[in-house]
């Protein structure tokens, strides 16, 4: 794989000192200001195209060793370890006033690839995270090889994609890319194909692979298994989820009806893009594994493990970081992106580092291996957001949301439950409202806009408006409403 498309992390650390997202610039630094200052912190007169490669190394001794003194650490170990932790909110706040800001010298809104950073926003502007435009090409250029030399695409393999494109949301697009890149051929089925269509394709180009949100995958593999007749035809024999994990009765079910297929996964975000992958050959797991296992380059990206009970406050001290296999908060630095860089990001997600199994090494590239390590992804960090149908839902937006006097909500819950036999991950909100049917019906309408509900996924949405707090289920000890139940898994 060409690591000169990447970067060091003294390049994203250098320019990161002047951006806004981690001073008080009020604009981006531009082509010139980001040259000098890679030169002058690299202390050569190179090429501005030129990208060093030489703090990669040092670098791998960081993800093993997270909880090392300082004394031990490389300066740009130290630098990477004083800076503080960057959170989505603050994201939000500052990535709103520059897509508002049309100001010429605003080179936020230059040249960038723009895509949703997931989840539903309560302002009235949709937020994106703004990437240069030629550094996202580069990453799918890069992440394209990487899904081949891991092999979880194959060159002739035919590829249909349920991915979501349109209302700023990317992932169709990027699949598309990134698999073509790897040497697939790939079908732009969408997200508002219907299961039935979405068959109708596998079976008329002979495709092997079938990739989507893992709701999409459960709901297309759960028509496949009612059909009575041409089953013989559908050729399957991958599947490729992303977005949000695949339970295991789920996975079970998959089997069940297509057989010995493989399951392999794709790991990303708006933020970071993609940066991991998942296939049966290198991680495997044990079948009831409540956890997913992805390969990381350490060359695209730089995982630190936070204590479970770090807290999303800037008064705190960040923490000492968590030791290879102690599972904890992931903070992510993106190698992949320079113009706006990401550094020490809370990604809200669980998880914890692990070197590569021994049977996994024999099939890596032998150059490859010294910056390969597995991320154990333990999913969502559910004191704050939760995971439905591919897209990652904030507590804190659901409830400003809410708590808007239009609706006269006085009281919410969010129940994530498995509907049978699809397994698919249903959706219900319970709303106690003041006895007004204009205020019931706003309510009803801003959630189906907040939580991007359309034909495809309605049939696993429902609002149910009580009369009390009968209605609700409480808790044992202090009879008081649960805000989020989760039966999915």
């Amino acid at each position: 794989m060409d690591s000169s498309q990447l970067y060091s992390l003294t390049d994203v650390l250098v320019v990161a000192k002047t951006h806004p997202f981690y001073s008080d610039a009020k604009y981006p630094p531009n082509d010139e200001a980001i040259r000098v200052a890679r030169e002058k912190a690299s202390g050569q007169n190179s090429q501005p195209n030129y990208i060093s490669r030489s703090l990669i190394k040092p670098l791998f001794n960081l993800l093993r060793l997270t909880s090392r003194g300082t004394s031990s650490l490389t300066p740009e170990e130290a630098e990477l370890k004083a800076r503080p932790l960057l959170h989505k909110q603050d994201l939000y706040d500052v990535i709103e006033r520059l897509v508002n800001d049309i100001s010429p010298e605003n080179t936020y809104r230059h040249n960038v690839y723009t895509s949703t950073t997931g989840g539903g926003s309560t302002l009235s502007r949709p937020l994106f995270f703004a990437t240069d435009a030629m550094e996202n090409r580069r990453h799918r250029s890069y992440f394209g090889d990487f899904l081949s030399k891991t092999g979880l695409i194959e060159r002739g393999d035919w590829v249909v994609t349920t991915h979501c494109g349109g209302s700023l949301y990317r992932s169709l697009d990027l699949t598309l890319e990134t698999m073509e890149n790897a040497g697939a051929s790939v079908l732009a089925a969408g997200s508002y194909s219907k299961p039935a269509e979405t068959v109708s394709l596998l079976k008329e180009f002979n495709a092997n692979v079938l990739t989507g949100d893992g709701s999409q995958i459960v709901s297309v593999v759960h028509y496949i298994s009612t059909l009575k007749e041409d089953r013989d035809k559908i050729k399957l024999n991958k599947i490729i989820y992303t977005s949000e994990a695949l339970t295991v009765a789920q996975k079970a079910h998959i089997y069940d009806v297509l057989g010995p297929v493989k399951i392999c996964s794709v790991l990303g975000s708006a933020e970071a893009g993609p940066y991991g992958v998942s296939t049966p050959e290198l991680t495997p797991s044990e079948p009831d594994a409540t956890y997913n296992d992805f390969i990381i380059d350490t060359r695209m990206t730089l995982i630190e493990i936070l204590p479970l009970d770090y807290a999303e406050n800037k008064e705190i001290p960040v923490p000492e970081l968590l030791s290879e296999g102690e599972t904890g908060v992931i903070a992510q630095t993106v190698l992949t992106r320079l113009r706006n860089p990401v550094v020490r990001y809370v990604t809200g997600d669980v998880g914890s580092l692990h070197p590569l199994p021994e049977e996994t090494r024999s099939q890596i590239p032998p150059s490859d291996l010294p910056y390969l390590r597995v991320l154990r992804l333990h999913g969502r960090d559910r004191r704050f957001s939760f995971m439905w149908d591919g897209f990652d839902t904030r507590f804190d937006n659901l409830a400003t949301l809410l708590s808007e006097e239009q609706y006269g909500v006085l009281q919410w819950q969010v129940i994530l439950s498995k509907m049978e036999p699809s397994l698919e991950a249903f959706l219900e909100i319970r709303l106690l409202c003041k006895e007004d049917e204009t205020c019931r019906q706003a309510a009803l309408s801003r959630l189906n806009t907040f939580l991007n509900i359309y034909p495809p996924n309605q049939h696993k949405f429902k609002v149910t408006f009580v009369e009390g707090l009968t209605g609700f289920e409480l808790s044992k000890t202090g009879q008081k409403v649960i805000k989020f139940i989760d039966r999915s898994a």
